[in-house]
């Protein structure tokens, strides 16, 4: 035939031609090369994902299936189809799977949260007389705000709770606090210059409008378990020295248990949000996780500059597929009470034997679930909700990208015009900082620390060892496989970040002495970030 007549004749020629052959060999060698550096120098993580979604093909992977545009591929075992193979099957409720680590942040985590009556925002402001007028427009006759204050000491690693006329000392990294939590009056402590000897609370300072787009501002941060705070003395004192030098105030929510009735800890910063913004006492409330400080002093109007007015919730873009809860800034309006309060309420599922409903383990799906229900209701988004196929990976253990794939991000781009996750800036409510604004507001570590050629590596040692422990490097997170120095590498790249974020599973090495307590450290923090 003609092909095999072109193909001998090609042969014979590079047979006779070496110039020919040495050209072909440098090419191989060349494309061979290219790849190897590619492989190389490729750090695989949430930005890889998010660019190939965000392109023209619209391409999305998780560990069930692929989707291009509109058409999906997804494996049935996935699926929440009623009485198929994927069936959700509550079990008892009441049973709870309680976390190891008692650094977590929120304590125990149950398995099923359930509870009864739904959380009443305004009431519980109230009860736990929170605010100079409780969340009243007036002050009610005959109320009197609990005296809660907490303060850090710079040189000793403790806090001091003034629990409204009884002294805590917290000493941190020393495990088991000895303090009930129960015991405590207060939950939510605002921060004051120091506690005296004598129980006498230190004049706190006054709190300064900064402009219209944030007016009085409050920080908090919020925890379920006194003892998790051992881990944390540096970024208590950073947020308290951040809030005080740009005349914000700061709050440490330490929320019980029994105040969250069977829900999840993970939840107790949108009560200490919607309780916050209910009391009135503020135009601006913003939430910051506990393993997050502040690496840049700027002021938050910096970052506010380009927040609607008609908009109520601000984030920060991580460059993660989704939007993350560990930065949460919001207006004190009727619509963030009530979206605070929704989220605590926020339904995954009702146990089909007793009707009793079962909420949500992560609090991100749910804040996810909130947004996307009010603008399938205003008709913005073909969002399924519930009748999702993949509704029941939208209450995992741990990370939730099964749900945020199937059941969001499938909903979001088929939204007419939507290019990527700063397309949510069309949408009511809410607006996202994009991660060109320098520096960029909200830094997490979401890349591998190691390249896909190591990565490669690593997983033919295990094959060949059968999972050998000599094949993984050690005291690293097992999905990055970072520690916290390469999780500072990572976060101080194009000018580092105004807040850097990492997970617990870093603060066993360098984290902690490199964040800083005040502004000249902020400053050196910035210039030589390890």
């Amino acid at each position: 035939s003609s092909f095999s007549s072109s193909s001998s004749s090609l042969f014979i020629l590079l047979k006779k031609n070496r110039y020919c052959r040495r050209l072909i060999v440098l090419f191989i060698l060349y494309v061979f090369m290219q790849t190897f550096v590619f492989l190389k120098t490729w750090f695989p993580g949430d930005p890889t994902l998010r660019r190939i979604s965000e392109s023209s093909l619209k391409l999305m992977f998780s560990r069930s299936g692929f989707s291009f545009r509109t058409s999906r591929v997804f494996s049935k075992r996935y699926s929440s189809v009623k009485g198929g193979e994927g069936e959700v099957k509550l079990r008892n409720p009441k049973e709870t799977r309680q976390t190891k680590k008692q650094y977590v942040v929120q304590g125990q985590i149950p398995d099923r949260p359930t509870w009864g009556e739904d959380f009443d925002i305004h009431k519980y402001v109230k009860d736990v007389r929170l605010g100079e007028k409780g969340g009243g427009g007036e002050e009610e006759e005959g109320y009197k705000q609990l005296q809660c204050f907490f303060t850090v000491d710079a040189n000793e690693p403790k806090v001091v709770l003034y629990d409204d006329g009884r002294t805590h000392v917290v000493h941190l990294g020393v495990g088991n606090t000895g303090i009930n939590m129960n015991e405590l009056t207060c939950e939510h402590f605002r921060a004051t210059t120091s506690v005296g000897n004598d129980d006498r609370i230190e004049e706190t300072w006054s709190i300064e409008s900064e402009g219209e787009n944030v007016g009085k501002l409050a920080i908090v941060s919020s925890a379920t378990n006194v003892e998790m705070l051992s881990e944390y003395h540096r970024t208590l004192l950073n947020h308290l020295e951040y809030a005080k030098s740009h005349k914000y105030a700061n709050y440490l929510s330490l929320v019980k248990q029994k105040t969250l009735e069977g829900r999840s800890g993970k939840f107790a910063k949108h009560l200490a949000m919607g309780a916050l913004i209910s009391t009135g006492d503020f135009d601006t409330v913003c939430h910051v996780d506990l393993d997050a400080w502040f690496a840049s002093w700027a002021p938050l109007s910096y970052y506010a500059k380009a927040w609607p007015r008609d908009k109520d919730l601000l984030f920060g873009d991580t460059d993660q597929i989704w939007i993350n809860s560990g930065l949460m800034i919001a207006r004190t309006t009727t619509w963030s009470a009530q979206f605070f309060e929704k989220v605590m309420n926020a339904v995954h599922s009702v146990n089909a034997e007793n009707d009793e409903k079962i909420g949500f383990k992560r609090d991100q799906p749910a804040v996810w679930h909130v947004l996307a229900e009010g603008w399938r209701e205003e008709g913005r988004m073909p969002y399924k909700g519930t009748e999702c196929e993949s509704w029941n990976q939208c209450n995992p253990d741990e990370n939730p990208v099964e749900c945020w794939h199937w059941c969001h991000w499938d909903a979001l781009q088929r939204i007419k015009g939507w290019t990527g996750l700063t397309s949510l800036n069309a949408l009511p409510n809410i607006h996202l900082v994009p991660i060109d604004v320098y520096p960029q507001m909200h830094r997490m570590c979401i890349r591998s620390c190691y390249s896909v050629a190591a990565r490669a590596v690593m997983g033919i040692c295990s094959g060949i060892t059968r999972g050998s422990a000599m094949c993984l490097p050690k005291d690293v997170d097992k999905m990055s496989l970072c520690d916290g120095k390469g999780c500072l590498e990572q976060m101080e790249s194009n000018g580092g970040a105004w807040l850097k974020h990492t997970g617990h599973q870093h603060w066993r090495d360098v984290l902690p002495s490199c964040v800083p307590r005040n502004r000249k450290e902020a400053d050196l923090e910035q210039k030589n970030p390890l």
